[in-house]
């Protein structure tokens, strides 16, 4: 069932929302939205008009924390368990912050895992401000699902450059009064970090100036000096002085941006290119057009989308939990049910559709079994077992024909037949002794003994000459310890030698 996903950000001079439409295996970006920001009203309100005029009610929302309200670092432990990292995560970030641990929400994202442990980007947060932010949210009539920071779900924009994307590149977004930088390295996040400039940090805030008097004047002096702290920044993420010609990807908006760039390019020797201005097959042409304000809110939608690769904290935790998350989980507990239903029902009705094919054919080779059976046995009455019957019949017949070939083989000559050809033909002067007699249906075997070496061939040639058998072969000759002569003899029946002996008679 596709889900609406509402991903809002909360800037100082506007508020901005993507829309994203989620299935179970894609997604669609629905639109962007933005409006500015009325400080004659309350926030909350605000945002629920904002939320009803554009017609985005009904939909998981996302939302994100700026990255000047949360302290962020990124780290290595040698281990991987996750238990563990749960107990670490936070004292890694305790001596970041002007207050204890009690006073934080911590999260964090498992960047790389290796066999020597685990990388980390971790956040902490204090309770002052993600309970402001939830107010807000509660007066606006919204529960937001996930609380993120705004710089690091803005990474996740760069799922959409596919294999186009660099191996090791410098990220630039956010505003002109959050400037997001972060480097990454064989397209892995190395890290991240959120640049103020200093006329914010002292009460002057760019953004609002720039929405108050529609100006979109760039200072000069601004852009050297946020260079500058560019180039400080990714020397202490990189370790070492950048690569020449590194790419750099900038995905911020408007004249800032646009002066920023050049200024990358001349003075650090970067590579610059528009996030906008690259292909992606997700994003139609018009939608991308307009992104460059919206990086922020897409990176967070595509958080709800389906992709390994996506970067992502959540604050929502222990006492600020999402208070909607167990009827939700309920909610893909009953469409797992009906789905697991729906699988055992076709899986059913499959088994048992071949099932009926199967006893179809089972019923058709009966038929022709039965059919066979009665054609070739039609004195039998009653079928039972065709198989058993069929047996027995054989079995029947083979004894009859054992019966028969005894009486009268296909040869037409009977054993006794033989036997008295073979005595009356050996002559009393050739000593013969047998050992063993045995008669089928095309010749008679015999083991014999005699008194010398020349008998065997003598009795061949008698036998031979009462012209009663087909062939006669002597095999075998040898002489016994006794002194006796062992040998074999080998007689082949004639076809008619029963006739002749009948005529005979």
């Amino acid at each position: 069932m596709p889900q609406r996903v509402l991903a809002l950000e909360i800037e100082p001079a506007e508020l901005k929302a993507a829309l994203l439409e989620t299935s179970y295996r894609d997604y669609k970006l629905l639109g962007f939205f933005r409006e500015p920001r009325d400080h004659a009203i309350a926030l909350g309100d605000q945002l629920r008009t904002f939320i009803d005029k554009n017609q985005l009610g009904s939909s998981v929302v996302l939302t994100a924390l700026p990255g000047d309200q949360v302290t962020l670092r990124t780290f290595f432990l040698p281990f991987r368990d996750r238990k563990r990292l749960d107990q670490t995560v936070p004292f890694e970030l305790e001596t970041q912050v002007p207050f204890g641990l009690d006073e934080g929400i911590v999260s964090y994202h498992v960047l790389h895992r290796d066999k020597s442990g685990s990388s980390v980007l971790a956040a902490m947060v204090q309770r002052g401000h993600l309970e402001k932010l939830l107010a807000t949210m509660t007066e606006a009539g919204l529960d937001p699902k996930v609380i993120d920071l705004a710089p690091v779900a803005a990474l996740n924009v760069l799922q959409l450059l596919g294999p186009d994307c660099p191996e090791t590149f410098v990220y630039l977004g956010g505003t002109p009064g959050h400037t997001e930088v972060a480097l990454y390295r064989n397209r892995q996040l190395v890290g991240v970090r959120t640049i103020v400039p200093l006329a914010h940090k002292n009460g002057s805030d760019p953004e609002a100036a720039v929405a108050h008097n529609g100006s979109d004047t760039v200072h000069a002096d601004q852009i050297v000096d946020l260079v500058r702290d560019i180039r400080w920044t990714l020397m202490a993420l990189n370790g070492a002085p950048l690569d020449d010609d590194m790419p750099c990807i900038i995905a911020g908006d408007g004249p800032h941006f646009a002066a920023l760039g050049q200024q990358l390019h001349d003075g650090l020797g970067l590579v610059v290119r528009r996030l906008e201005q690259a292909p992606m097959k997700t994003i139609s042409a018009e939608l991308r057009a307009e992104m460059a304000p919206f990086v922020g809110p897409l990176g967070l939608a595509l958080r709800e989308v389906n992709n390994p690769d996506t970067l992502g904290l959540n604050f929502r935790q222990g006492e600020f939990a999402y208070h909607r998350g167990a009827e939700e989980v309920r909610r893909k507990l009953w469409f797992t049910g009906g789905l697991g239903v729906l699988a055992l029902t076709l899986f059913i009705t499959s088994a048992f559709m071949r099932y009926q094919l199967v006893s179809n054919r089972l019923e058709l080779v009966n038929r022709e079994i039965r059919k066979v059976f009665t054609a070739t046995l039609p004195d039998i009455k009653r079928v039972n077992d065709e198989r058993r019957q069929m047996q027995d019949e054989i079995t029947s017949a083979e004894k009859r024909l054992k019966l028969l070939r005894s009486v009268a083989p296909p040869s037409g000559t009977t054993a006794i037949d033989a036997l008295r050809t073979l005595s009356t033909a050996i002559p009393d002067s050739l000593r013969l002794e047998v050992d063993e007699y045995v008669m089928d249906t095309e010749d008679i075997k015999m083991k014999a003994r005699t008194d010398t070496l020349e008998t065997p061939n003598a009795i061949r040639e008698a036998i031979l000459a009462a012209k009663y058998f087909d062939e006669v072969q002597v095999r075998d000759i040898k002489s016994a310890q006794d002194g006796k002569v062992d040998f074999r003899i080998i007689v082949t029946l004639k076809s008619n030698s029963g006739q002749k002996v009948q005529q005979a008679r």
